[in-house]
């Protein structure tokens, strides 16, 4: 996870909101172009991101109290530049032709975002992914220093980097791991230094190895030093992707979190058994596997996961580690403690757990007031064709994963006869595409580009967190959702952005979304229209600040609650 970012009062946001509205009403200096599609959201900065079709947005706050904003970016030239056809000028090195790769943003002030740097990523590849820690928090990083993760996905240098990041104008590589198929986006504990990362290792360059089925397994390092190359633990998959298995081969991994640097890591998870043992928050790993369709969810006990000194797991044979057997992979004694399995037309692109939620109206019930659940999002992965989405429809879902499985019997519960009974879906976070028809541009399945979710945000330590989510959703913009009552989640704002110059029209696509600590919402655009600040305003941003309901939208579901009231 990267590491925590700043906190800041909530005076400060209430100053930051009253000063931006009374710039936007004075049409001053600082006033900037809103969108007309939006609704208890403002735009407070933005930057172009150089053209650059990116990915992911991540945050932290250097040890000078800088908050800086790391871009990951997906390859490719959404408009050819005449004196660059393959890459595109970085304004920032004398317009030299560059290769997309990591844009590093100084987000201190939110109204006035400067970009720093662009890494490129090495030639035939791309960097979607940005995770950071600061040098204090690995166990051998040197205090005062900051550091950069990141994926390289495809070419000779297809793996993964650390790079020193100090010094934002000029970034360093300090560490690097190369050969690793299908790369994607990792996870950093960094207090632990250890990385879950989608991938495998590439059988035909790093001789001895099996070749994993599943190209992108969980591969696990401890990258604590990192200036140093990593340390291999082991590679975990679905059952099934092992080398040497039979049968259908499962999908790919997208993403894991680890709650190991939850706020809350030392508590027990809701339905735990007394005391609690394995069962802790921060003993858990949520993996999101399939993307777009035939997608899982998995639970995995950190614990099992792991060797000494981190757990307990010791290998079952002397190549455990690269070609696990089947029960080191699902099984009483496996570390997989639960899994949940999607419809075939809904994937798992992003699983982000949420503990100890107490939903007003269960109140007066006498069992299970309170609920884990995770936010699972299923990515939409296709354009709009003449008028209409071409695919099924793309929602994310709120799983209930209070009971994990039924290997034992969780408090107000039984012994099953199958023992990953468990996990129930609860709802959707679905947008009517007709609700695009009361603005301009119309239906979102009309719009061009793609519509439905495609992930959600990721950081445990958000003002948000229990409370609301914000959930990318493409072409519709960003949405935010109140999730105080997990079966019943409302819509309560969104901010869908224009398309610019560096898209076709409105061929704007909000690809991913991270909020920090201090309450901006971050999005960044998949064809290249550049990065949004965004903040809540009105009653969303009283459900964050007095926990008020919020009656503004009308819901997508049916039922209706008067949560927090």
């Amino acid at each position: 996870m990267e590491a925590p970012f700043g906190n800041s009062s909530g005076t400060r946001l209430a100053a930051l909101s009253v000063a931006t509205a009374l710039a936007l009403a004075a049409g001053s200096a600082q006033a900037i172009s809103q969108s007309g599609e939006a609704q208890n959201m403002i735009r407070l900065g933005h930057t172009d991101l150089q053209g650059r079709p990116s990915y992911q947005p991540n945050v932290i706050q250097y040890p000078d109290g800088r908050t800086i904003l790391f871009v990951g970016q997906h390859s490719g030239v959404p408009r050819p530049v005449p004196a660059c056809p393959s890459f595109l000028p970085n304004p920032l090195k004398s317009n030299a032709c560059e290769n997309n790769g990591t844009m590093i943003i100084d987000v201190t002030d939110p109204r006035n975002p400067v970009e720093k740097a662009l890494i490129p990523a090495p030639a035939g590849g791309q960097a979607q992914m940005a995770r950071m820690c600061l040098g204090s928090q690995l166990p051998s990083g040197t205090p005062g220093k900051v550091y950069l993760m990141r994926n390289v996905q495809g070419g000779a240098s297809s793996g993964y980097e650390v790079w020193d990041v100090t010094n934002v104008s000029a970034p360093v590589l300090a560490s690097a791991l190369r050969n690793i198929r299908s790369t994607h986006k990792q996870w950093w504990e960094c207090s632990t230094g250890l990385v879950y990362m989608p991938g495998s290792k590439n059988s035909v360059i790093v001789a001895g190895t099996p070749l994993w089925r599943q190209s992108q397994a969980m591969l696990i390092y401890d990258w604590s030093n990192p200036t140093a190359a990593p340390t291999y633990i082991r590679t975990f998959g679905l059952p099934g992707g092992q080398p040497g298995a039979q049968g259908t081969v499962p999908n790919s991994l997208h993403g894991p979190i680890s709650a190991y640097e939850h706020p809350n890591a030392a508590g027990a998870l809701a339905r735990a058994p007394n005391p609690p043992g394995n069962a802790t928050i921060g003993n858990r790993i949520y993996a999101a596997w399939g993307v777009g369709d035939d997608g899982v969810m998995t639970i995995i006990d950190r614990r099992k996961l792991l060797p000494a000194p981190w757990g307990t797991w010791v290998p079952a044979t002397a190549n455990s580690r690269d070609a696990p057997t089947e029960a080191e992979l699902i099984g009483p004694s496996s570390p997989t403690v639960s899994y949940y399995l999607m419809s075939p037309d809904q994937g798992g692109h992003t699983s982000m757990p949420v503990f100890g939620l107490k939903p007003p109206s269960y109140d007066k019930f006498n069992e299970f007031q309170t609920r884990d659940i995770v936010l699972l999002a299923s990515e939409a992965t296709a354009d709009g064709v003449n008028g209409r989405c071409n695919e099924a429809p793309h929602w994310s879902f709120i799983v209930d994963v209070t009971v994990e499985n039924s290997m034992t019997s969780p408090p107000g519960t039984q012994v099953e006869h199958d023992p990953y009974h468990g996990p129930m879906g609860l709802s959707t976070m679905s947008v009517d595409p007709r609700a695009g028809e009361k603005y301009a541009r119309g239906n979102y399945c009309g719009r061009g580009a793609r519509f439905g979710v495609h992930s959600s945000e990721e950081n445990f330590r958000n003002p948000f967190y229990g409370k609301l989510t914000a959930i990318a959703y493409f072409n519709g913009g960003v949405r935010i959702w109140d999730i105080r009552e997990p079966q019943a989640p409302r819509e309560v704002a969104f901010y869908v952005p224009e398309a610019n110059a560096n898209t076709d029209p409105d061929g704007y696509m909000t690809n991913n979304v991270e909020i920090d600590n201090r309450g901006y919402v971050y999005i960044v655009d998949r064809n290249g229209a550049g990065m949004e600040i965004l903040e809540l305003t009105g009653c969303a941003k009283q459900i964050v600040d007095k926990n008020h309901v919020c009656n503004d939208l009308g819901n997508n579901n049916a039922a209706s609650n008067n949560s927090g009231k």
